[in-house]
């Protein structure tokens, strides 16, 4: 009797056994999601495209009457941009550059042009879970292309660059580890000179003396701008 009782436990033992071992797996060997582990990033690019808007002021000189005047004009088109850099924990640091191209809407256009970006940028992240909200600003240098087919009179030398400061929100999500899909809204503030003046230079207060000393210091602001832009854009990320 009392050996029926022992093989009847070994069985019940035998056959709870395998149960009671896999409950007892510690929890770091069930398999997990694939969370990304933003940390863990040293690297990171991206690309995305959208739309931009640009509103500028632009100076007009008279040398006779040594005056100017402010000539408004606004655009839209779509942007293209690319950037890269590293990731030191929650911030990031890197280069980007962004083209748009524009169609003047006004009676004094008669075509497109373009607005080259080349920047510095610093930003800054929240990682929650699959989710990253950030921040970044940036700046560096702007340039205008095909102005001379844009603006009539501007094929007689007013070729324009200058510096520009961004401030940018966003939102990436992490589709795996290594690959994010996000949206941006960003605002640039932009202050543009003709070739050859620099955006310091015409801050700079100057003394003149005669006559011919203030129409070239007006003329110096012909065709400089000061403006900004908005834009609005989606892309996708990778990162190691």
């Amino acid at each position: 009797m009392l050996r029926a009782c022992a093989v009847t436990v070994a069985m019940v033992t035998a056959h709870l056994l395998p149960t009671s071992v896999h409950a007892s797996e510690p929890p770091g060997d069930r398999t997990e999601p694939d969370e990304p582990q933003p940390k863990r990033e040293v690297v990171w690019a991206n690309t995305d495209v959208g739309v931009q808007s640009l509103h500028l002021r632009t100076f007009e000189a008279n040398p006779d009457t040594v005056t100017w005047g402010v000539l408004p004009g606004s655009a839209a088109g779509p942007t293209i941009g690319l950037g890269a850099g590293v990731r030191i924990v929650f911030a990031t640091l890197g280069v980007r550059g962004r083209f748009s191209n524009f169609y003047a809407d006004a009676p004094d256009r008669s075509g497109g042009f373009q607005l080259w970006t080349l920047d510095a940028e610093l930003g800054f992240r929240a990682p929650l879970g699959r989710f990253e909200p950030y921040v970044t600003m940036a700046g560096g240098y702007a340039t205008f292309g095909g102005l001379s087919t844009a603006v009539s009179g501007l094929e007689r030398g007013l070729d324009v660059n200058g510096i520009n400061t961004r401030l940018a929100f966003g939102l990436d999500y992490y589709a795996t580890k290594n690959v994010s899909l996000g949206a941006t809204l960003g605002g640039d503030l932009l202050f543009i000179t003709r070739h050859g003046v620099s955006a310091r230079d015409l801050a700079t207060p100057k003394d003149v003396n005669t006559l011919n000393q203030a129409k070239a210091r007006v003329l110096e602001a012909s065709g400089s701008s000061v403006g900004a832009a908005w834009s609005a854009t989606a892309g996708v990320g990778i990162h190691f």
